[in-house]
C-alpha cells in the first residue's frame, strides 16, 4: 500500500489480523503502527491522513507478519505497560499481566496501613522486575531485592530499574527462591510459574511458542515452586510481614491450606482479581 494514508494502512492491517483470528486486532494494529511511526496515541489520531515513509512501511509489514505468526505484541515492540510503568520486555521474560497488579496494590496497602518504614521488598521470580519496581515507585523509602534463576531475565530487570527508578535502592540476585537472602523479610511478592506441565499444550500459541517455558510451568502439578516458597517463608517472614503470591485459581485451596499448616499463627487470605477469580494468596505473619 505504498503512498497510502496511515488510516488505510491501519484498517488493512486490522482486517488481516482479524482474518487470522487475533483478538483486539484493531487495537493491536494501532499499537504496532504507532510503534514503527514513533507516535503517541494523541498524535496518531490527530494525523491519520499522514503517509508512512518507505522505511516505516517496511517495518510495519514486518511487525504485522510477526504478529500473524502469533508472536506477542509486547515482544515485537519491546514494551508492555504495567501499573502505569513502561516495562521493557524481551523473550527472556514473561510478559507482565494486569492480574499481577493485585500483588502491587496489596503490598503497598499493607506497607502503608502498617506504617512500615524502610522495608525490604523481595520480588521472587522477578523476571522483568515489573512487580517489584511498581512497589518501589510507590514506596520511596523501600529497598527492592529482585531474585531470579535466569541471568538473562535479571539483565532485563536491571535495565528497567535504571530506566524507571534510577535513584532508588535496588539489588538483583541470581538464585533459587529466597536462598540468596538472610534475615527477616517485611514484604515478599512472587509471581512464580504455576501452569501444570500437561496444560501447556492447551495454552494460546502466544504463550506456548514464545514465552519462556521455565516462567510458565514449574513441572507436573504447577504448584511445586509455590509450595517450596511457602515452606521457606515459615522461617524468613518477619512478624507482621506480608507475602503475596500469585496463583492459578485452581490452586487457591491447596496453597492457602499449605500456608496455614506451615506458618502457624499467620493470617492467610485468598484474594480475587477483578473478574472474581482467586488470583493471589496473602500471608501476614503472626
Amino acid at each position: 500500500m505504498s503512498g497510502a494514508a496511515m488510516r488505510d494502512v491501519w484498517m488493512a492491517a486490522t482486517a488481516r489480523l482479524q482474518e487470522a483470528g487475533i483478538d483486539d486486532a484493531r487495537f493491536e494494529a494501532e499499537v504496532l503502527l504507532r510503534h514503527v511511526s514513533d507516535r503517541s496515541r494523541a498524535r496518531f489520531y490527530a494525523y491519520l491522513e499522514d503517509v508512512l515513509t518507505p522505511a516505516q512501511e517496511s517495518d510495519f509489514e514486518a511487525a504485522i507478519e510477526r504478529r500473524l505468526q502469533r508472536e506477542p505484541v509486547a515482544y515485537i515492540t519491546g514494551h508492555r505497560e504495567f501499573y502505569k510503568l513502561d516495562i521493557h520486555v524481551t523473550p527472556d521474560v514473561l510478559i507482565p499481566r494486569p492480574e499481577s497488579e493485585l500483588l502491587v496494590e496489596t503490598a503497598l496497602t499493607h506497607l502503608r496501613d502498617q506504617r512500615v518504614r524502610r522495608a525490604r521488598v523481595v520480588d521472587v521470580g522477578t523476571g522483568s522486575g515489573a512487580i517489584g519496581l511498581a512497589i518501589l515507585r510507590g514506596r520511596r523509602d523501600a529497598r527492592l531485592l529482585g531474585i531470579d534463576v535466569s541471568a538473562a531475565a535479571l539483565r532485563v530487570a536491571r535495565h528497567n530499574a535504571r530506566r524507571l527508578t534510577p535513584r532508588r535502592r535496588h539489588d538483583w540476585l541470581q538464585g533459587d527462591l529466597l536462598t540468596p537472602l538472610r534475615g527477616p523479610l517485611e514484604c515478599v511478592v512472587a509471581n512464580l510459574p504455576y501452569v501444570p506441565e500437561a496444560a501447556v499444550a492447551g495454552l494460546a500459541p502466544e504463550i506456548r511458542r514464545y514465552e519462556p517455558r521455565a516462567a510458565v510451568t514449574p513441572g507436573t502439578t504447577g504448584v511445586e515452586l509455590i509450595l517450596r516458597l511457602v515452606t521457606q517463608l515459615g522461617t524468613r517472614l518477619a512478624p507482621g510481614g506480608i507475602a503475596v503470591l500469585e496463583i492459578d485459581p485452581g490452586l487457591a485451596r491447596e496453597v492457602s491450606a499449605a500456608a496455614r499448616r506451615l506458618l502457624g499463627p499467620a493470617q492467610v487470605d485468598v484474594l480475587n482479581d477483578l473478574s472474581g477469580e482467586p488470583r493471589a494468596v496473602k500471608i501476614v505473619a503472626g
